[in-house]
This record gives C-alpha cells, sequence and structure tokens, in this order.
C-alpha cells in the first residue's frame, strides 16, 4: 500500500464524510485518482463501509459504556461455549454498537454499548450475565468521546 492510499484511508477515517473534490485538495491529487483509489479500496475490502460521528448527548441514548466481557472456559454441567456462540447472542442486542476481540489479562471482550440511563446500562450487565459462556462483566462509563481532527499528511 503506497503513501496516497494510507493517506485516503487514515483521513477517511476520522471524516468519513469528505467528498473525493475535498480529499484531492488536501492530498494534492487529482479528483479522478482520489475517486479511483476509493473505489479500489472499496472493492477489495479495505475500506468497509462509512460511520457517522453522532452526538449522543442529543439523542435519547446518551450514556455510553464500555463492558469488560470475560468469558468462562467451562459451564459446569454444559463443558466449553464456543467463542462464535458467544458473539451470535450478543450480536442480537440493538444497545451494543461494537463488539471487540480482545487479549487482556482480565478480559476477552469490550463492548461498547449506549443506553438511556444508568439504570437501563445496570439492566442490561445484569443480562448479560446470564448468557452461558459470560463469567464477570466490568463497566466503564464514557464521560466524553472525541475524534481527532484529520491529520494535515502532505500539507
Amino acid at each position: 500500500m503506497d503513501k496516497k492510499n494510507q493517506a485516503i484511508i487514515q483521513i477517511l477515517s476520522r471524516k468519513a464524510g469528505l467528498s473525493s473534490r475535498t480529499l484531492s485538495k488536501m492530498l494534492k491529487i487529482p479528483i479522478s485518482t482520489v475517486h479511483r483509489r476509493v473505489k479500489k479500496l472499496e472493492q477489495e475490502g479495505i475500506i468497509e463501509g462509512y460511520k457517522a460521528i453522532v452526538n449522543f448527548e442529543k439523542t435519547t441514548w446518551p450514556i455510553g459504556a464500555l463492558l469488560m466481557v470475560n468469558l468462562a472456559e467451562v459451564i459446569p454441567g454444559k463443558g466449553h461455549i464456543p467463542k462464535a456462540d458467544i458473539l451470535r447472542s450478543l450480536s442480537r442486542f440493538n444497545e451494543i454498537e461494537e463488539i471487540i476481540e480482545v487479549q487482556a489479562a482480565d478480559f476477552d471482550l469490550i463492548l461498547k454499548a449506549r443506553f438511556e440511563s444508568l439504570k437501563d446500562q445496570s439492566d442490561f450487565v445484569e443480562e448479560l450475565r446470564c448468557i452461558d459462556g459470560i463469567e464477570e462483566i466490568s463497566s466503564a462509563i464514557i464521560i466524553e468521546e472525541k475524534v481527532l481532527p484529520v491529520p494535515q499528511i502532505f500539507g
């Protein structure tokens, strides 16, 4: 991957809604080149989609939380629950925005979720604890989220 594609990816990862014309001006390369490169990155699955940056404080889900999930190795009487089964169970919840698999000492997954209230968040954690294969959950309430500005790459 060359520096121009890297720059396009870095810019779009922070500000997905930019037009090819704006990218062209930022990178000082022809608009047709930008358009062709973005389409190729999409076709190759490098760019999988685009995401809006939402001010959740102005929505009905102002409470954001990171839920650190520890998976059980074995459940007495049930044995091992495959991670794929647990992920499938988690994916049915509308509250969950993202599921991130990690290697950490105390947890295996990080869930980013949204709620109307802290009570809803607490109830949700209790509901998750009932899923076979989930051993424990720790929560962190998101106080503020910042998207970093678009970097000055070629300027």
